[in-house]
């Protein structure tokens, strides 16, 4: 009989490796990775050649999990030693609400993760600049601030954040929904796993191998804020959204709100505009 899988729920530069690794150390844990990532990268990986068997690569599995994903898990019921399987989907991975529901549906438990979506935004550019994935040395680099980059990647974040949490809602699935600011506060990897067997005591009791040593880090100690060298116009914007608080690195669950203030505007007209600049000079 194959194990249990755990699926985790997130969006990019949201703190998924992280997670991951801190899931890694708890004995007879495999991760899968981004299982259905059309060209995965990762190496902290388990049954990398068993999980590809009879695909001609990870492309291929993806095409056809939209039909049937849990035929690509199958693999599992040949595998023995492993009590608790990691599976993580991104947001921009499997788009198909009937596929990602079928996992929902058949995991022992979900987790849905999140991060501040300034914060994500700025580890997203971070990334970019540095051309680090790995989260290491970054100090010396510091990023521009860009609205329109930053609109556009944050209301991604949130909305894949939100289609998840629907999908789990309606499925009645027990699942903990959590920040990242939530899984650095846990600590420990035997603390996170007491947190998340309190809401899905379905799950297997586990306990964190005494060898294990961390693989992924965090980028630096800084603020995302302090990572901006144009702050004081980061801040102007972030005001002009209604989203002030975010500098702060404060999380939000009210993800409708963060969504409807990073909505497209309409572009107003010539008109539009006059009247708006006389309207500030008279105050």
């Amino acid at each position: 009989m194959a194990a249990p899988y755990l699926l985790v729920l997130a969006h990019s530069r949201s703190g998924s490796n992280f997670l991951l690794d801190q899931l890694r150390a708890l004995d007879g844990v495999a991760s899968l990775g981004e299982y259905f990532h059309r060209d995965p990268k990762s190496t902290h990986v388990d049954f990398v050649e068993d999980s590809l068997d009879g695909y001609a690569s990870p492309s291929a599995r993806a095409d056809a999990a939209i039909a049937d994903p849990l035929e690509t898990l199958r693999f599992r019921e040949k595998v023995s030693g492993v009590s608790l399987f990691i599976v993580k989907i991104l947001g921009q991975q499997l788009r198909d609400d009937r596929a990602r529901r079928t996992l929902i549906d058949n995991a022992a438990g979900v987790v849905v993760l999140r991060r501040n979506p300034f914060a994500a935004w700025v580890s997203r550019a971070l990334v970019d600049q540095s051309q680090s994935w790995v989260n290491a040395e970054t100090h010396q680099f510091a990023v521009n601030y860009d609205e329109a980059f930053f609109i556009d990647r944050a209301r991604a974040y949130s909305t894949q954040i939100r289609d998840f949490l629907r999908l789990v809602r309606e499925s009645g699935k027990p699942f903990v929904s959590m920040s990242y600011s939530d899984l650095v506060a846990l600590g420990t990897p035997d603390s996170l796993w007491s947190h998340l067997r309190e809401a899905m005591p379905a799950l297997p009791e586990l306990h964190q191998k005494s060898e294990w040593t961390p693989r992924v880090s965090r980028q630096d100690d800084r603020l995302p804020i302090d990572r901006i060298e144009n702050r004081e116009e980061a801040l102007a914007s972030l005001e002009r959204l209604g989203l002030a608080y975010l500098a702060e690195n404060r999380d939000s669950d009210d993800l409708e709100a963060v969504v409807a203030a990073l909505a497209p505007r309409p572009e107003r007209t010539g008109f539009a505009r006059v009247a708006a600049a006389v309207k500030r000079r008279l105050g």
